[in-house]
């Protein structure tokens, strides 16, 4: 238990040192506050180059349509920034060597993995509930007319939390493939971005992680029957890809 404590304690700090925190954090906070405001500010831009045109029917102008850019945002922009920023957590270290001293020591290897998601799912989580809520209250004041309940923004960055906790652990599976961290970020990347393709196929689309995204840009209680189901199937996946990855790092050489 000591053991592991130093472990979570070392990512901790690791992750304050190489400034992650504050990247992944500036990554989905940062258009928590520009969607709303330029979602305000487009009507005019839009009427000054094009007077006269109907713009209502090219955005939706209300709190629910700063909220629901935002987690378009959050999935192509934020996802970005995240795997970027972590595909490095286990290839630096292999391929850097940092790991030979544990290793010739015997240490728990599922230790080290495990602090490493621990750590970083618990920021992500976190910093993603904080998002949702400065956009929510900024939204709410730029948009007044149509207020959402907090409820439902709430059940919806719960939703796109877990989602996130499974790319966090495909980015770690990668890492652990590769010695290369640009090639753990590009094949993650590769199978995030292509995943709502696979929403299209009607007969897998529900046993897809990206599913949850679908439903958490709903904002209202009329959630699918299955949105439990796949949750659950969504840490089923996850306690898969960090099993394989102990598995990996139990089997890794460092030469």
């Amino acid at each position: 238990m000591n053991s592991f404590t130093a472990y979570i304690k070392k990512e901790y700090m690791e992750g304050i040192r190489n400034f992650k925190f504050l990247i992944i954090a500036l990554g989905i906070i940062l258009f928590a506050l520009l969607d709303p405001l330029m979602l305000k500010l487009l009507p005019h831009i839009l009427e000054n180059q094009a007077p006269g045109m109907d713009l209502s029917q090219l955005a939706n102008y209300t709190q629910e349509g700063a909220i629901q850019n935002y987690m378009q945002n959050l999935f192509q922009i934020s996802n970005l920034v995240i795997v970027l920023t972590l595909m490095g957590l286990l290839s630096e270290e292999i391929k850097n060597k940092t790991l030979i001293i544990p290793y010739s020591n015997k240490v728990n290897i599922n230790g080290i993995v495990l602090a490493k998601y621990i750590v970083y799912a618990g920021a992500i989580f976190i910093i993603i509930l904080i998002g949702f809520l400065i956009n929510y209250y900024y939204s709410k004041l730029l948009f007044p007319e149509e207020i959402i309940n907090i409820g439902r923004v709430l059940k919806s960055s719960s939703i796109f939390g877990v989602y996130f906790l499974f790319n966090l652990s495909l980015v770690l599976l990668m890492s652990s493939l590769f010695r290369k961290s640009i090639a753990a970020g590009i094949l993650s990347l590769s199978i995030i971005y292509l995943s709502p393709a696979i929403g299209m196929i009607e007969k897998i689309s529900k046993f897809s992680p990206y599913y949850l995204v679908n439903q958490a840009n709903i904002l209202s209680d009329n959630y699918d029957s299955f949105l439990n189901k796949s949750i659950l199937l969504t840490f089923i996946y996850i306690f898969i890809f960090i099993g394989i990855t102990i598995y990996r790092m139990n089997k890794i050489e460092l030469d």
